[in-house]
């Protein structure tokens, strides 16, 4: 039985990074970039330091120096095997809110409705910084009462409730009932405008 192996595929692997060769390349693609990814400018540590190639593997590209870039995890592996040109816009269509890996997940995310209102920012208050000793350490979330309202809060975790799902569902409901309202009325001013044209 003969194994069949697509050419395209046999090549990317051959043409591959091994170990060795990413560890005497690093530190000159260090040298030559700093510790930043080359396309979101996001300060880079060994754990989320990866070796990207500019022109991909897959479409003619080499694994010289010169077509090595240094990126983060996050845009190496949403840019796939785009075209430098393609890049840009690719990350941006699949980016997502990023935190370092050493901090801890936050319970809650921005839009989220709570009982107090809606999440509209989020800050992270690591330990040992003047925040911390302040506010505390951990998550601390800023929400809005209403959408009519100026004024945010910040709250703690701890003290946010999180809405059931009959509770979300009565919020939507009455605030579609609220746009629905508010089209009517335009709906009527604009066929009074019509009428005295």
């Amino acid at each position: 039985m003969t194994l069949q192996i697509d050419n395209a595929t046999y090549l990317r692997r051959c043409k591959r990074l091994c170990h060795h060769q990413k560890d005497r390349k690093r530190p000159h693609l260090i040298a030559k970039y700093g510790m930043r990814c080359f396309w979101c400018g996001y300060s880079l540590t060994p754990e989320t330091l990866t070796i990207d190639h500019y022109i991909p593997l897959s479409k003619g590209g080499s694994n010289k120096i010169k077509n090595l870039r240094l990126a983060c995890n996050g845009c190496n592996n949403k840019r796939g095997d785009a075209m430098p040109e393609e890049t840009p816009q690719i990350i941006a269509q699949k980016s997502c809110i990023r935190f370092p890996s050493h901090w801890a997940i936050p319970k809650y995310h921005l839009g989220q409705r709570v009982s107090l209102g809606q999440i509209v920012g989020l800050e992270y208050h690591p330990p040992g910084t003047l925040r911390a000793y302040e506010l505390g350490e951990g998550w601390s979330y800023w929400v809005c009462r209403d959408e009519m309202s100026d004024s945010v809060e910040s709250c703690k975790e701890e003290h946010i409730k999180p809405l059931s799902p009959a509770e979300i569902k009565e919020e939507i409901q009455a605030e579609i009932d609220f746009h629905a309202s508010k089209v009517t009325a335009l709906t009527e001013q604009l066929e009074e405008v019509r009428q005295h044209d």
